[in-house]
């Protein structure tokens, strides 16, 4: 199998998912192993790649964009695993979304457009979602702060935590915390929602019920074609509220609840009929004490690597070997 990952090898940090993916493709005997930066998507009918075999490091893969490139025709591809992360260039996915017809794609470009938003999930999933709201309009955003103050804005569109803002208000006035930005107070919730506007403009946020429980971890289960993989709890080790890998959490092996099988049963199929094959279902513990669904993230999945560390199963493998099945099938 001729299989391309397209990825920006800056954007992961040693820990990634991704590394582990390049290393076990380029010493696969079945698969011809190849990089193409994201910067180098156009809209031709080729990719400007680099092929890779045998053993690499991690030091390796931090270079593969210093590397010169090849060109190859879409057509000579067999497979092709969008590794890229947020954010991407503005015509990325449109690009990839022309060469459907010319070569597979393990998550279709033309549906992760769609399904890589939170309020995807909207339409199909909200029942199994904490109180929320997805809106622009002050005068709903604030209704819903009074109600349930404490609140989390969340973008539409983010990576690793960075669009998160847990938002409530004291006798000292309204204050927003996030990874990126830290604590800070404004004057009043109409302050806080016109930089929510200022940093995307483009979509609405999703404002969720801040969860009570949430020091009890993020649990995130691995989801394949339909079928689970495992799960893994990512636990904060600075005593945040979030529970991101990439803002230094910890991870170890969970376990998948009957009603967590029963939400991604009553859901994968909306994004399985799109194309889209590799999802990430994020739970955390309701003010219950039964963990809810948090979203689904769609396409470039981080973690199987993390999985199959702690909890001792073959992972990975198991990925590598869905790719060679899905190419043949």
């Amino acid at each position: 199998m001729k299989l391309l990952c397209i990825t920006d090898p800056k954007t992961h940090p040693h820990f990634d998912t991704t590394i582990s993916l390049y290393k076990a493709c380029a010493t696969h005997p079945e698969i011809d192993f190849f990089h193409a930066p994201v910067n180098s998507i156009d809209c031709s009918n080729q990719f400007k790649v680099v092929p890779i075999s045998g053993e690499i490091s991690t030091n390796d893969f931090m270079r593969l964009d210093k590397h010169p490139l090849q060109v190859i025709e879409s057509s000579e591809l067999d497979l092709v695993f969008c590794r890229a992360d947020e954010p991407v260039p503005i015509d990325f996915f449109q690009n990839l979304s022309h060469l459907e017809a010319k070569v597979r794609f393990v998550n279709r470009p033309s549906q992760i457009v769609h399904t890589r938003r939170k309020d995807f999930l909207e339409e199909y999933g909200k029942a199994y979602l904490p109180a929320h709201i997805f809106s622009s309009s002050y005068k709903e955003i604030e209704d819903f702060f009074q109600q349930f103050n404490p609140i989390v804005a969340k973008m539409n569109i983010s990576y690793g935590g960075a669009g998160v803002f847990k938002i409530w208000q004291d006798n000292h006035g309204v204050h927003t915390d996030n990874v990126k930005e830290g604590l800070i107070s404004y004057p009043s919730l109409k302050d806080v929602v016109q930089h929510l506007s200022e940093l995307d403009a483009d979509h609405d946020y999703e404002f969720v019920q801040f969860l009570q429980n949430i020091d009890a971890g993020d649990k995130r289960v691995f989801v394949v074609d339909g079928e689970i993989y495992g799960a893994i709890l990512r636990k904060s080790q600075t005593g945040t509220w979030v529970h991101n890998v990439t803002s230094g959490a910890a991870y170890y092996a969970s376990t998948v609840t009957e009603r967590e099988r029963e939400i991604i049963a009553n859901t994968y199929d909306h994004y399985s009929r799109r194309g889209v094959y590799t999802l990430g279902y994020d739970f955390l513990m309701g003010n219950n004490g039964e963990w809810v669904l948090s979203e689904v993230n769609a396409g470039n999945i981080g973690g199987y690597d993390w999985h199959q560390e702690v909890a001792g199963e073959p992972t990975m493998d198991r990925l590598i070997q869905w790719l060679l099945n899905f190419w043949r099938c």
